[in-house]
Order: C-alpha cells, then structure tokens, then sequence
C-alpha cells in the first residue's frame, strides 16, 4: 500500500515546509513592496537549443530545442521553467544585498523513455514526476547559497532529492553578466534505484546484470552562464555545464558499461524581458 504524501516526506522537507508556512504568519516583513514606479510583474520570454546527454549517465548526446520562460510577481510568486514557487518569508539583513528567503515549490521532473537511446532498450519508461518540496536560500552582494529539498507525489520515481548550490555573479561591463553555480545532488535509494538500477525483469530483457542502486550524493557539478543584454529588453545566454555522477548512480552499468560518469552541456538562447 502506498504511505501518504504527508508520511512519505523527510523530517528535513516537513520542516522546510512547515517553517514556510510558519514565517508568513509570525513575520511581519514580508516581500511584495515595491518601489514606486517598478512594475509588479518581471517576465522573459524566449527559446533556445541545448546540448546535452540523452539520459542520466548517456554519453550519447543530443540537441533539443528548450522554451524559456521566467516570470516573477512583486518577488513573492516566481516560475522558473518547469519550477514553480513563493517568497513567503523575506528577511534583510545588515546589508543591502544581504537576503534570506524561504519558501515552498512545485517542480515538474521529465521521465525517460526507453526509445530515447538503443542502451535503455528493455529498461521500460519512467513517467514525468510531480516534485513538491522547499527551498531557502541566502544572498550577500553578487553570492548565493541555497538548499532546495524535493520529493515526487506523482508516484512516478516515488524518490526524495537535496541540492546544496552556491553561486556567484561578475560584471564583466555594461552589458555583460557571467553567472557561475556550483552544486551538488543528494537522492534516495528510490531515485537512484529508478534511474539508476536494474532489476531482474530489466536484466533479462536489457542484457545487463542486475543492479541494486542506494541513496547517497549522485553527482556534483558547475555551471556557467554568459549573458549579453543586447537592448534592454532583448538578451542572448550562452550556457556552459559540466557534472560528474556520483556514488552509487556512477557505479550503474547504465554508466560503466554504457555511459559515462562525466555529463557535458552546452547551449544557447535568447530571450525577450517584458
């Protein structure tokens, strides 16, 4: 029988969760005060293409084409992709770039298809998941750190996950922006055994010996990110990513055998800010 969503969560997401919901009570600062003259609303547009593994652990590569939309209401409500989430406690701190933040999201986590690539042949489909979770993060200045905790109620991987990041921002002029993160991924035995491990029905019909995957940190990676705003409302991202598996997902024969433990991407897009 499966547990509820409420006994299936971590003490650890519970809490994130819980103290979310707490601060928009027990605080009285909160975020949706805008200066005069700012618009409530900051939205981007736009697309682009991105290369990258065809699964977790390939080292087949593919292009798709990426939609990107941002969206951004009073810092309170934001989408970002596939993410959605809310401010709902704001603390300032002694300076004026000093912000803690502290909030729930819900994030939807494609699948993987067995089609996608000859070396998922006999794996089955793993479906799109629906993550809920929570996130705080702290910013002074041009750095960042966050924790962002989620855990699918889609009953598609049934698996919790924990990104620790930290990341940086340099001007390199009036119109140049590099963006830099560093992160790394956290997930349960449910996950990794989803993505990563090989049953004994998969076994038999992949060809590859059967695998029991355990939680642990899976990969550990950085991202860097050029952006060149060339009007101000039209900009051009250039994104450069490398991350490397970890644990018991590198040890998959999903990754030895038919993989890589090193995961490239690189891509390109531009987008309209309204």
């Amino acid at each position: 029988m499966k547990n509820t969503i409420l006994s299936r969560l971590s003490p650890a997401l519970l809490a994130a969760v819980a103290l979310s919901a707490l601060s928009s009570v027990a605080f009285a600062q909160q975020p949706g005060q805008q200066p005069p003259g700012k618009s409530n609303w900051d939205i981007r547009l736009g697309g682009g293409g991105l290369v990258q593994p065809d699964y977790e652990g390939s080292d087949d590569y593919e292009i798709e084409l990426i939609p990107l939309l941002m969206v951004n209401y009073r810092d309170l409500v934001f989408l970002r992709g596939p993410t959605l989430g809310a401010n709902v406690f704001t603390l300032q701190g002694p300076g004026p770039g000093d912000v803690l933040q502290i909030g729930p999201l819900a994030h939807y986590r494609s699948g993987r298809d067995q089609d996608d690539n000859d070396d998922l042949r006999g794996m089955g489909d793993i479906d799109g998941a629906i993550e809920l979770g929570g996130f705080i993060t702290y910013s002074t200045g041009p750095w960042s750190a966050g924790l962002t905790v989620l855990s699918d109620v889609s009953d598609s991987h049934d698996g919790l996950m924990a990104e620790l990041s930290a990341g940086h921002r340099l001007s390199l002029g009036p119109k140049l922006m590099l963006r830099s993160e560093i992160s790394a991924t956290w997930a349960d035995d449910d996950y990794t055994q989803a993505f990563y491990g090989v049953t004994a029905s998969q076994a038999m019909r992949s060809g590859m010996p059967q695998y029991q995957a355990e939680s642990g940190f899976k990969d550990a990676g950085i991202t860097l990110d050029l952006d060149y705003r060339v009007t101000e409302n039209w900009s051009v991202t250039g994104r450069l990513g490398y991350k490397r598996i970890l644990g018991d997902a590198a040890d998959s024969p999903l990754v030895q055998d038919r993989g890589s433990e090193n995961q490239f991407s690189t891509g390109l897009f531009v987008s309209y800010r309204f």
